[in-house]
């Protein structure tokens, strides 16, 4: 630092302007150095904010910022058209939030919460800014009680801070201490009123948003856990006024959808303050977030009320079963905001209930009742097991409701608890076996003289947290083109063991079984029914079997053919890319690989996880036979499975119905995409008829011969090593020359279109399998 820098000492409150210290401390240091406390960690230097900069210091005023805020004029008078700019502006805002963003980014930029001094004449007729005080204000304080609602609810955590809502923004200003509930319904019936004498367009876009905004305020007010507990019928009284605000809300986009579109982004002058983080010193920094425009944020309030609408159909379903599907099509919906999710947990479990009425204890028992079993009263040490176990499926169908990452990286830790659960219930099942049937220990633990219901549930429920775990990367798009083979080769023997499994409870189900009434409050359910669950279960695992067969047939094929390349086969032309891309190719590298994708499961007890070895020997048959045959296999695979789904259809219904309509377009739309890929002996052409024992020797020979060449063209070989590649390659020159026909048949197909392959997901179909398709 300069000599004779000095910082002189200041007293009081003031800010101290350090800039030209620190660029003259900043000048002095050479390249690489820095200047620190040995208290900075390097975790407080890669969560520490870049001032200075705009985009990313959000305190930092610049002469546009200052400009801004000496307009802002809390008595400035207002009409329709800034008084509808505003309230656009503050919805913008309030969607914003609702889309994962912080209330110093969004509600807190509006000077009119922020500010210390609101006016005495809020809500007044007798005032003389009539637009701001019988018409903004009354929409101002509606919304921030909606805001204190929301977020009252995200305080029950059921969802996550930094990922789906930035819990560090305290609430404040908003008007909590000044205004009741009813006070807030009063003032907008009078801004609905006045709104009522004026004419024009912008009084009637602001009596509607006062009507939604006041629909709007009342569901929140009664749509929470606590209070439809207390008054069962406020459940319906809720739905109906959401129903009627969606009805309002559609009317209103398409009455005024140009208005919509075209709504201006700059209005009244110093109103939204956008660099508001400098009055709230003491909360976190936070990173710059865009607000959405005004037709986005009509699109998110359209996704937050359909989204609630789920509550009704949750506090509806009569069965587990139907709960699995409902959070699990939940889990696919990647558009319900963290409100929605938070709001469904709280409904689903909370004060030791489930669905509000249903005691935890009772729900495993239900459960497993439901699938053909039947839980004996044994005592304490079944009643532990019974918590225990519920409590594990409660927390998965809560992490169905949190955002996607999330959901697959606690699916995969949940299955070694599932596992642990199993070993314990299967210890259970022998002991209530033997005090009940007085018998040895060895008859209690032979299958074929025990049910074992309770291990059986544990198992069935395991295999669904695996498969739906390994099946959603297809979904956050974790595995690249050239995984697929190992993925759905793993996916298809764990939906097998799965299938296996339920044909043997199937077979053990008792069509007599008769289900305690205490066991569920809402109705009965006989033997005959939950064999048809059995059934309905064993149909869908059955397609996704044979589904992801299918897929893992068609992505070999492709993989073999070289339609799928990894990303160090992308760079051919770099002899390092080269190198890595032949180094990659390994059977080690493939094994490491292998194991880290699959090594939630490589420690379980059942089913036995897919070894390596077993994956390679496996991929060996295929490779005995022509790239084209497995074409056609995946063909008659699919369409089985079609067949089959077509005689299960009549045995769905609500509740179950969307879960199989989901997986039955899959089938389809991959039927019909392998329907284009014409048979090896019609097309003629070698690169079908090739096996993929010859396509994998082809490619390793044209890996081969290209880091080869890259070698011999860099000129860094010595002369004796050059002639000796030189060599190597005339030996290889058969094999090499027929690796090069076969690529030139191979890149004719794919250039015609008949080969050239593309994947995607339906993400309002059935986002975890995604469809292939050659064009």
């Amino acid at each position: 630092m300069p000599d004779g820098a000095e910082l002189a000492r200041m007293d009081g409150d003031d800010w101290l302007d350090i800039t030209t210290l620190i660029r003259e401390g900043a000048q002095s240091l050479g390249s690489g150095e820095m200047i620190k406390p040995e208290s900075l960690s390097l975790l407080d230097a890669m969560t520490s904010v870049q001032v200075m900069d705009p985009r990313l210091d959000m305190g930092m005023l610049s002469a546009a910022d200052l400009a801004e805020i000496t307009q802002w004029d809390i008595d400035r008078p207002l009409s329709l058209s800034d008084t509808l700019w505003v309230v656009n502006r503050l919805f913008c805002c309030e969607m914003t939030w609702h889309n994962s963003a912080s209330l110093l980014q969004t509600i807190y930029t509006c000077n009119y919460y922020t500010t210390d001094d609101p006016p005495a004449t809020i809500g007044m007729s007798s005032s003389t800014n009539r637009e701001r005080d019988l018409v903004l204000y009354p929409l101002v304080v509606a919304t921030g009680l909606c805001c204190r609602r929301v977020w009252d609810e995200y305080l029950r955590e059921n969802v996550y801070s930094e990922e789906d809502v930035l819990l560090g923004s305290a609430v404040v200003k908003f008007f909590d201490d000044r205004f009741s509930l009813s006070d807030a319904l009063g003032m907008l019936d009078a801004a609905q009123a006045y709104l009522a004498t004026q004419q024009g367009a912008e009084a009637d876009m602001l009596a509607a948003h006062v009507s939604m905004r006041r629909r709007w305020l009342r569901v929140l007010s009664s749509l929470f856990a606590e209070y439809l507990s207390e008054d069962p019928s406020a459940l319906d009284r809720s739905m109906d006024e959401l129903e009627a605000l969606q009805k309002e809300h559609d009317a209103y986009r398409s009455a005024f959808a140009e208005h919509i579109a075209r709504a201006a982004r700059d209005g009244v002058p110093g109103v939204f303050d956008i660099k508001c983080m400098r009055k709230f010193p003491s909360l976190a920094p936070i990173k710059p977030r865009s607000l959405l425009a005004l037709a986005e944020a009509h699109g998110a309030m359209a996704s937050l009320v359909s989204g609630l609408l789920l509550v009704r159909t949750l506090l509806g379903l009569e069965s587990v079963e139907s709960l699995v599907y409902f959070f699990q099509g939940v889990s696919r919906q990647g558009g319900l905001l963290p409100f929605v999710r938070s709001l469904l947990i709280s409904v689903f479990a909370g004060d030791g209930l489930v669905l509000l009425t249903q005691p935890v204890s009772d729900f495993v028992r239900r459960a497993i009742s439901e699938m053909g079993g039947q839980v004996e009263e044994g005592g304490e040490r079944v009643d532990l097991f019974c918590m225990e176990a519920a409590r594990m499926l409660v927390d998965w169908f809560r992490t169905l409701c949190q955002n996607a990452p999330r959901q697959r990286r606690i699916a995969l830790k949940y299955v070694a608890g599932w596992d642990s659960l199993q070993a314990e219930a299967e210890q259970l099942d022998i002991w209530i076996y033997s005090q009940q049937q007085h018998a040895s220990e060895e008859e209690a633990s032979d299958p074929s003289c025990n049910p074992f219901w309770l291990s059986s549930w544990v198992y069935h429920m395991k295999l669904v947290l695996m498969g739906g775990g390994l099946m959603a990367g297809v979904r956050l798009d974790v595995y690249l083109d050239y995984e697929f083979p190992m993925v759905f080769c793993y996916a298809a023997q764990i939906f097998e063991a799965h299938q296996l499994h339920l044909s043997r409870m199937l077979g053990m189900a008792s069509t007599a079984q008769a289900v305690d009434d205490r066991l569920w409050t809402r109705r009965r359910v006989s033997g005959t029914e939950s064999r048809e669950q059995l059934e309905r279960w064993l149909a869908i695992v059955a397609a996704q079997k044979d589904l992801a067969t299918a897929l893992w047939l068609v992505s070999h094929a492709c993989e073999r053919l070289g339609l799928f390349r990894a990303p160090w086969a992308k760079g051919r032309a770099s002899r390092l890319a080269l190198a890595v891309w032949q180094r990659q190719e390994t059977l080690p590298t493939q094994e490491a690989r292998f194991a880290l994708r699959f090594r939630a499961f490589s420690r379980l007890n059942s089913p036995t996880p897919l070894a390596f070895a077993n994956w390679v020997a496996t991929r060996d048959q295929l490779d005995a036979h022509p790239i084209g045959d497995l074409f056609s296999h995946a063909a008659r695979v699919l369409a089985d499975a079609k067949a089959t789904m077509d005689q299960s259809r009549r045995k769905f219904g609500p509740g179950s119905d969307e879960a199989f309509r989901s997986l039955y377009y899959v089938v389809v739309a991959n039927s019909v995409a392998l329907a284009k890929v014409p048979p090896s002996d019609v097309l003629g052409s070698p690169a079908l008829a090739a096996t993929g024992s010859q396509a994998a020797v082809f490619r390793e020979a044209l890996l081969s011969e290209a880091v080869a060449d890259a070698e011999l063209s860099s000129g860094d070989l010595t002369k004796a090593k050059a002639k000796r590649e030189k060599k190597k390659r005339a030996a290889r020159n058969d094999v090499a020359k027929g690796a090069r026909e076969w690529q030139a048949h191979v890149d004719r197909l794919a250039s015609s279109g008949v080969l050239k392959v593309a994947w995607s997901t339906a993400a309002e179909r059935h986002p975890d399998w995604p469809l292939f398709s050659f064009t």
